[in-house]
């Protein structure tokens, strides 16, 4: 097995820290190895893409890379935990399989892919400072790690890291092994990979020392001119998005100061990554033997990299290596803002090499132990397998802390967008529990749903009856919708589970002309308001007694003759006795005026607590609206058209006349 030399002579020589006489070369069986490595890292990569995690975030990317299939040009990415927006690369790069699929798995097996193509690429930069056994069990690691494995099953910035680190690692060891005659163009290289990587997130920054490093290695061969290519090389691929965000950069800065800095475990975050699982207390002995192998090996690999360190030919790629491995998560302590383990994915793959480097120095002292050591490490890989499958198994029956699995969001977009197609509604309605972008259900679905026409309705307070016929795809969490909904709609086949957790999609018909319309409206009274803004009021209803300390639920029937509309709408409902007096107040939305189409009629729902200090009966409840945040109110019309007053009057049942 071979060692680093990171010599500049203008004959480029890697030889073995033992016989330097020895020349490396990329041999037929090396390329061999690299793509079998690489269809091994593929086989967890790409199977089982169905119970890849999906959150929030994987939500997000997938929306934004649709909007750019649709040519919309982003110049930034999601929001990030500082207050500014992310670069925008990841985007583009989930554009580029949605060309031609919407099919989320597919989207995130590309990554996978990308993954296991970094492995054989891992395999390949190393054979340039380790022998062949060391360098094929780095990758190995890297191939079956469940935490590396992790890292590449989600529609996430970290999953991006590892295969542009790998580009960074391949173009700074090139620059550090090239000729002078060639150092300019790597230099370049270089800073671009570094680029590619900040371009896609901010925890690459971590990375700096390890690429001030590495010129620093090099400074006596650098010229001016070089200097200045590499700067280009990393400054213009940010240019337009540092352009947009730099109005926010200062904010961002000052709030830095909020942040609450927990001071995290950073050795066990480490340990995990490299490890996949955490130290098995109480596991099997096949799980403390491998965590052992790792560990020790490790620690020897330190052993391998100070003796690297201490050699001239092999100084300059061992000082960036180590600056890579220690600073990034040192650096990391005092990044003002709490430390996430995919704020360390910036150790992939390189961090691999320290059990594979510990083996590379075993195996110059005895080659008896030296095949121990590889022995141990495919021991470990063997573990990891098995770790990944009992993950596989663990999430198909549900894991607290694991979003739900792909395959139930899309299973429930995908019937919605079938049923929308075979009984030619006009768009699906989802009724979830909330309509905002932090309510998980209502964003990952808005997303899925991406080029069919639908609208999102926060299910625990309105239901949406269109003008036109709609698949609604109702959520369990909002019960009390579905009961509103299903006089006057048609059950479209069983509802499907919406996680291994429990809950369920039930999937109705609405049709404007169905016999039964008005069965889910039958029972309000009938009333007579128009809005300034484009609403007429239909009918209101109260359930409860309607009494001093009693809680009310109030019902209002509205439709819209407008919109979509660009301002914030709220209403007002204040509950007033015979004196004028407020006894009760809420305020809410209702259905969102960006969201209106003119014909949409609106039910809404609310509670209202009476005050027990309240005088008696009979109430009326005042009804208006006004905008948001400017807080004017807007007037009713008269039948002319002509503004009449701010808000109508509504006379409450008396108690003996509440269906309770």
């Amino acid at each position: 097995m071979q060692g680093i030399n990171c010599g500049v002579e203008n004959k480029i020589e890697l030889t073995a820290m033992t016989a330097p006489t020895n020349r490396v070369t990329i041999d037929k069986l090396d390329w061999a190895l690299a793509c079998l490595l690489t269809a091994l890292a593929a086989l967890p990569r790409l199977t089982y893409l169905d119970l890849a995690e999906f959150k929030l975030d994987e939500a997000t990317h997938y929306q934004m890379a649709y909007s750019v299939t649709r040519g919309e040009w982003r110049w930034v990415g999601s929001m990030s935990s500082v207050g500014i927006p992310k670069p925008p690369l990841l985007v583009y790069m989930l554009a580029l399989p949605m060309q031609l699929t919407q099919d989320p798995r597919v989207i995130t097996g590309f990554l996978g892919l990308l993954a296991a193509f970094a492995t054989g690429g891992f395999y390949l930069i190393l054979r340039r400072f380790l022998g062949g056994g060391a360098a094929v069990g780095a990758a190995l690691l890297f191939a079956m790690n469940p935490q590396a494995v992790l890292s590449a099953r989600k529609l996430f910035t970290a999953d991006l890291i590892p295969p542009l680190g790998t580009i960074f690692l391949a173009a700074a060891t090139a620059f550090l092994t090239c000729s002078p005659k060639r150092v300019g163009w790597f230099a370049m290289l270089t800073a671009l990979a570094f680029s590619l990587l900040l371009l896609n997130t901010f925890s690459p920054l971590l990375l700096l020392p390890a690429l001030v490093t590495a010129f620093w290695q090099r400074r006596r061969e650098l010229e001016l001119r070089h200097y200045l290519g590499a700067i280009l090389a990393l400054a213009l691929p940010l240019l337009p998005y540092l352009t947009v965000v730099q109005p926010q950069v200062g904010n961002a800065v000052r709030n830095t100061g909020n942040f609450v800095k927990i001071a995290p475990s950073l050795l066990r975050m480490v340990w995990n990554l490299l490890y996949g699982a955490p130290w098995p207390a109480n596991g099997p002995g096949v799980a403390v033997i491998a965590a052992l192998a790792i560990a020790v090996l490790s620690l020897i690999g330190v052993a391998w990299f100070l003796h690297a360190i201490r050699q001239q030919e092999s100084r300059a790629c061992a000082t960036f290596l180590l600056s890579w491995l220690g600073l990034a998560p040192l650096l990391a302590l005092v990044v003002p803002i709490a430390l996430e383990m995919h704020h360390l994915v910036v150790l992939y793959p390189l961090l691999f090499m320290m059990p594979a480097a510990g083996v590379e120095l075993v195996w110059h002292r005895s080659r008896w132990l030296g095949w121990g050591a590889l022995f141990l490490l495919l021991i470990v890989a063997g573990w990891q397998i098995r770790t990944w499958v009992n993950i596989l198994r663990d999430v198909s029956l549900g894991v607290e802390g694991y979003g739900t699995p792909l395959r139930y969001w899309w299973d429930t977009a995908q019937r919605a967008r079938d049923l929308a197609a075979e009984h030619q509604a006009s768009e699906v309605l989802l009724l979830m529990p909330g309509d905002q972008p932090w309510d998980e259900k209502a964003h990952i679905l808005d997303a899925l749903l991406s080029g069919t026409p639908h609208r999102v309705v926060n299910g625990y307070c309105t239901v949406l009856y269109p003008p036109h016929s709609a698949v609604f795809v109702i959520a369990s969490e909002v019960s009390e919708t579905l009961s509103l909904s299903t006089p006057c709609t048609q059950e479209l086949g069983d509802p499907l589970p919406a996680s291994p957790f429990g809950g369920t999609y039930h999937y109705r018909l609405w049709q404007p002309h169905y016999v039964e319309v008005s069965a889910c409206t039958k029972k309000l009274q009938p009333a007579s308001a128009q809005w300034a803004s484009g609403v007429r009021l239909l009918g209101y209803g109260v359930e409860e007694r309607v009494e001093p300390g009693e809680t009310l639920r109030v019902y209002l029937l509205w439709e819209t003759t407008r919109g979509p509309l660009n301002e914030d709408i709220h209403w007002f409902n204040h509950l007033l006795d015979r004196e004028g007096h407020k006894w009760a107040q809420f305020d809410h939305v209702g259905w969102p005026a960006v969201r209106w189409q003119p014909g949409d009629q609106v039910l809404t729902q609310f509670r209202m607590s009476i005050d027990i200090g309240a005088g008696p009966s009979p109430y009326v409840l005042l009804v208006g609206q006004y905008t948001y945040p400017a807080l004017e109110n807007i007037p009713t019309l008269d039948r002319a058209g002509k503004p009449a007053d701010y808000a109508i009057q509504l006379p409450l049942p008396l108690n003996d006349s509440v269906e309770r």
